[in-house]
């Protein structure tokens, strides 16, 4: 993979990496607070291992909610790294969030294939036309907005990446000695 020099053509890796850290703490924080004050029936659950009484017995117990919220807090200590591994210059700090990074890419991936696979399956099941047609456009805008949101988030990890290596490379070869092509 190339390494990008800027992030979108005007900051450097750096600058990018810190605002990309930011960002997924702020949108961590503004997650947990929606999961917590939306109301509950507008959020559904299933498992697809265990039969309906069971993920509505879950869902009663705030069990998703809760496993949200603590995924939610560890990419808020992993991103509070990532800042820390910006500021010192330190490439071991930064792995949690890259690693973690590509996994929740293919996550994102798949929820959004899964989700709008869902909903275009749905308009089969529905009789009214009007209800058919919302199933249509709710499934092609998540099929959209999640591949655009995708390609950010991929755009983002390579930024974070990029200054991952720079940096690891500057730890390499000694912070106060010489680039190698000038030796």
């Amino acid at each position: 993979m190339k390494r990008l020099q800027k992030c979108c053509c005007c900051a450097s890796t750096r600058t990018g990496t810190l605002i990309t850290a930011v960002l997924g703490i702020i949108l961590s924080i503004a997650t947990i607070i929606t999961v917590w004050v939306v109301e509950k029936h507008k959020v559904s659950f299933s498992t697809f291992i265990f039969d309906d009484d069971f993920d509505k017995k879950l869902s009663d117990l705030d069990i998703p909610r809760i496993i949200l919220t603590l995924n939610l807090c560890f990419t808020i200590l992993i991103c509070s790294l990532l800042i820390v591994a910006v500021l010192k210059r330190r490439s071991w700090l930064m792995l949690p969030w890259v690693v973690l990074g590509i996994v929740l890419a293919i996550g994102l991936l798949i929820s959004v294939l899964h989700t709008s696979i869902t909903y275009y399956l749905m308009e089969d099941k529905t009789e009214e036309k009007e209800e058919h047609r919302g199933h249509v456009v709710l499934a092609t805008a998540i099929l959209i907005g999640g591949l655009i949101y995708l390609c950010l988030y991929l755009y983002l990890w390579a930024v974070v990446f990029s200054h991952y290596l720079d940096v690891r490379d500057e730890e390499e070869r000694g912070r106060y000695r010489k680039a190698p092509y000038r030796r």
